[in-house]
């Protein structure tokens, strides 16, 4: 998938709205990070960390703050892609990623001025050990920004219609069940954070977060057309598409963007709010 988001999703398998109507993904995302990157203050000669950080796309974004930042990641061809690349743009070391289990990250305690974790925890089951984690390697009054997909208020566990649509999109993205917002909030409090702000994008835009798909009428039409589905059946049939390409669709391509859109429209996913929280 490294390889995927690199080439589809510039680097980044994460969604925002944009701050105009008509502004690409890759612009709207580079705003996002840009945004973060103020949130966190960094500059010249503060350290950051960026958990779960994938192949060091908003890395990338953000190295013009000329802060250090370290991406940790469990992959090591994310490791590669993502050095490779700093090293090419002049960058590396000063960004830089590693290989690490982000519960037991090989920095010294009170050590770095920020961290962020972007569409990152929603792979945790439980968020105690790696915010405890953050907390444990960031300075008093060391800053940390959340920004996630989320299950909201409004998730009902006991609607067959919102189960169906959370889990499967869980399934379809190998995720762990869904945190919920204030649960997040919750979580960091108990390690030894504040909430600092919280900034509500869609509100502050009028876009959703997944305006990314729905703002093309004609993508939408190929992900929920039957016409789309019985081609793709007929591609296999005569093997122009390999056997289980329908249901490989159905599941994890076309059916994970209509969940999202879906589970937004809804309002029982929110996946565009940054969160600040300050250490204690």
């Amino acid at each position: 998938m490294s390889t995927v988001i690199d080439e589809y999703f510039n680097g980044n398998f994460h969604f925002v709205p944009p701050v105009c109507d008509g502004l690409k993904l890759e612009q709207a995302l580079r705003t996002l990070h840009e945004r973060i990157g103020n949130c966190l203050k960094l500059e010249n000669g503060k350290s950051c960390v960026d958990i779960g950080c994938g192949i060091g796309g908003v890395i990338m974004d953000l190295e013009s703050t000329e802060a250090d930042i370290t991406g940790v990641t469990i992959a090591p061809n994310e490791v590669e892609i993502g050095n490779e690349n700093f090293k090419e743009c002049g960058i590396y070391p000063r960004c830089q990623l590693i290989e690490g289990d982000c519960h037991q990250m090989p920095f010294e305690d009170s050590s770095k001025d920020a961290a962020y974790a972007i569409y990152a925890l929603k792979y945790f089951v439980d968020l105690d050990p790696i915010l405890k984690e953050v907390s444990r390697i960031l300075k008093p009054k060391g800053l940390f920004v959340i920004y996630d997909l989320v299950k909201t208020e409004k998730y009902d566990e006991n609607n067959a219609e919102h189960k169906e649509t959370i889990e499967g999109l869980e399934y379809a993205c190998g995720m762990p069940s869904l945190h919920k917002r204030d649960e997040m909030i919750e979580k960091a409090k108990t390690s030894g954070f504040k909430l600092k702000e919280s900034i509500d994008l869609g509100e502050e835009t009028g876009f959703p977060f997944y305006y990314c798909f729905t703002s093309s009428p004609l993508f939408m039409w190929m992900v929920e057309s039957p016409i789309i589905s019985t081609l793709i059946k007929i591609g296999q049939a005569i093997k122009i598409l390999p056997s289980g390409f329908h249901r490989f669709n159905d599941t994890f391509l076309a059916g994970t963007v209509a969940k999202i859109v879906k589970g937004g429209q809804m309002g029982i996913l929110s996946g565009a709010e940054i969160l600040v929280f300050e250490k204690l």
